[in-house]
């Protein structure tokens, strides 16, 4: 019997990491500064989009949404 690769299931989930204009239109949009914007994707570039407890983040649009809560807006 021939063990089941994970490449294929890896390959089949990997994450493609907005880009800081993406986050930047995001933000504009809800009126918060573009430093703002700047910060959240700076912080999760540096922690390599994952959670606190290790996990990718699959969709950073609820963080952001979190992170201009937090901020007021």
């Amino acid at each position: 019997m021939e063990a089941v690769s994970m490449k294929t299931h890896f390959e089949n989930s990997i994450n493609v990491y907005p880009a800081i204009g993406q986050i930047q239109s995001f933000f504009y949009e809800r009126k918060v500064p573009l430093e703002e914007a700047e910060l959240f994707y700076y912080f999760h570039e540096s922690v390599g989009w994952r959670t606190d407890s290790g996990v990718p983040i699959l969709d950073w649009k609820p963080f952001a949404k979190q992170w201009i809560g937090n901020l007021g807006y």
